[in-house]
């Protein structure tokens, strides 16, 4: 039994390091989910920040007829990004003084792919109006994305104070601090990001992740299984669970978890190393 009970625990060692290995493999689907954006990585989580800018712009904005917000406007919301890049450069120079105007240059700067001119856009807009929230929230996935952490823990304190009920907020602090190694701070925020949105599956997957890496594995279980009574079909979120329960003495339950990831994506090649590592603990602890 003891010759047993060492060849479990060295295989939930290699467990350990697999977890780091699946943030890596998370963050590339990331990418595909993404067009043109710079991905989130979505165990320090990613994501899926889908954002609502234009409908939440007020409608007081002026909309002058050539290079008009409007025309901008339209343009973003076909995906037509370069398109919006010029009306929206027309637009400032006609309204230079419009922050709106400067945030929505950033922000299709940013959908265009050219982080840049949308950091300066961003930049400008906050400028002319330091409170102006969503050009904080925006400017500072950039520079997360940029791994520009403490310049966006920066920035993201400012909206924090200016909306302490942000989810979005709340989740970029999450990703800021967990590449600062400050897990207990990442911890708190992304805590708080799904008590104000309770339906947020990828910070509770990045929550549980982080506390997989903390060796919380107890507190992980129930955090993940609510990622995945949400979203079922998701295989990250399936193999992530199996790593708690894995961890936490659950061998059968983490096979059954893997199984469904490698269901739900069969080119996922994470949780069929998982599943091939627990399938060698069964036969182990059965000789």
């Amino acid at each position: 039994m003891r010759g047993n009970q060492r060849i479990t625990t060295a295989l939930l060692i290699v467990a350990v390091a697999a977890t780091a290995c699946s943030r890596n493999n998370e963050t590339q689907q990331s990418k595909g989910s993404e067009s043109q954006v710079p991905a989130r990585m979505t165990t320090v989580a990613m994501t899926k920040d889908k954002p609502k800018e234009v409908q939440a712009i007020p409608e007081t904005i002026a909309r002058p007829g050539s290079g008009s917000f409007g025309d901008g406007e339209a343009a973003y919301s076909a995906r037509k990004y370069d398109d919006a890049v010029k009306l929206f450069d027309q637009y400032t120079e006609q309204k230079p003084k419009n922050p709106w105007g400067h945030y929505m240059l950033g922000l299709s700067a940013w959908k265009a792919g050219d982080l840049e001119k949308s950091e300066k856009s961003f930049n400008e807009a906050l400028r002319l109006d330091p409170d102006h929230f969503k050009s904080l929230l925006h400017l500072s996935r950039i520079l997360v994305d940029q791994k520009r952490y403490e310049d966006a823990v920066v920035r993201l304190t400012q909206a924090v104070e200016l909306d302490p009920n942000s989810a979005d907020a709340q989740r970029l602090l999450g990703r800021a601090f967990t590449g600062q190694g400050k897990i207990d701070d990442a911890v708190a925020a992304y805590r708080r990001t799904i008590e104000l949105d309770k339906k947020d599956v990828w910070s509770m997957n990045d929550l549980g992740l982080l506390l997989i890496e903390k060796e919380r594995y107890e507190e992980a279980l129930p955090v993940l299984q609510k990622a995945v009574s949400l979203r079922k079909s998701v295989a990250v979120f399936h193999n992530n669970l199996g790593m708690a329960l894995e961890h936490t003495g659950n061998i059968k339950g983490a096979a059954a978890e893997y199984r469904t990831a490698r269901i739900v994506d069969p080119a996922d090649e994470k949780s069929k190393e998982n599943l091939s590592r627990v399938e060698g603990v069964k036969t182990t602890e059965t000789r």
